[in-house]
């Protein structure tokens, strides 16, 4: 079973434009090339995903779908930092929106423009934080859970007509961790349980499916097509017919 947990998506750039602003960036860092091989999706995914190939950095990448403005490339080796800024400085400002999901528990997106990030979301800002060596019970500085948030409004001009930046963060990106968070910080809230009071949802608190917001958030942004965002299954299970070719492109360490 395959899962891409981090799909960037270029807007108005061919795959030879990507490939060729990825294959700039790696070269950059001087990390050899392990793997370049297009064909079938299904075909080059195998290759790809081949536990032998000795390459940390693995990408597949597609072509936009039927009238798309968008080039999906998926991360299915080690993540990168600050992939997305690069592409698009190399690709002359190009738009970048990048979903995200992590270990079923967050999910979220970066918008990257102009070779700059121009907003950034988790559905969890405090997911990880018992995960760092050096934790401590402090809770992060309220600007910083804050800077998480995401800002819509910032790229309205991506969400499609008749969709507003206030009815995507309340539909998508509040439900769970905000919607508590946000309530316990409210003067009237209501607070059951210490755990609310700290901004953690409780046992009793709707659970999110962070794989379905992720794939919420892509067909809000009609990244794949209108009505259809399929990247977010099982990628051996999608077809030929419906991916269409594919390339796959690995580094080495």
């Amino acid at each position: 079973m395959t899962i891409a947990s981090v799909i960037f998506h270029i807007q108005n750039r061919t795959t030879e434009q990507v490939e060729a602003a990825l294959d700039g960036v790696f070269a950059r860092e001087e990390r050899p090339q392990a793997l370049r091989v297009e064909g079938s999706y299904t075909a080059v995914l195998a290759r790809v995903d081949d536990a032998a190939l000795d390459a940390d950095y693995r990408y597949l990448l597609l072509r936009p779908h039927g009238v798309g403005a968008w080039t999906p490339l998926l991360e299915l080796g080690s993540r990168t930092e600050g992939l997305d800024v690069e592409l698009s400085r190399a690709l002359d400002g190009a738009t970048i929106v990048t979903v995200y999901q992590y270990g079923e528990v967050v999910s979220g997106y970066r918008v990257t423009r102009a070779g700059a990030e121009v907003d950034r979301y988790s559905s969890d800002p405090t997911a990880f934080d018992g995960a760092q060596d050096d934790a401590s019970d402090a809770e992060p500085a309220e600007a910083d859970v804050e800077a998480l948030r995401g800002r819509p409004e910032r790229f309205a001009d991506l969400l499609p007509a008749g969709t507003t930046a206030e009815d995507f963060a309340r539909v998508v990106l509040t439900p769970g961790w905000w919607e508590a968070h946000d309530a316990s910080a409210s003067d009237d809230a209501s607070v059951e349980t210490s755990d609310d009071a700290s901004g953690e949802t409780s046992d009793e608190d709707e659970l999110v499916d962070e794989l379905d917001r992720m794939r919420c958030i892509a067909l809000a942004l009609e990244l794949w097509s209108p009505d259809d965002y399929p990247l977010t299954q099982d990628l051996e299970d999608l077809p030929n017919k419906l991916i269409g070719p594919a390339i796959a492109l690995a580094w080495s360490v």
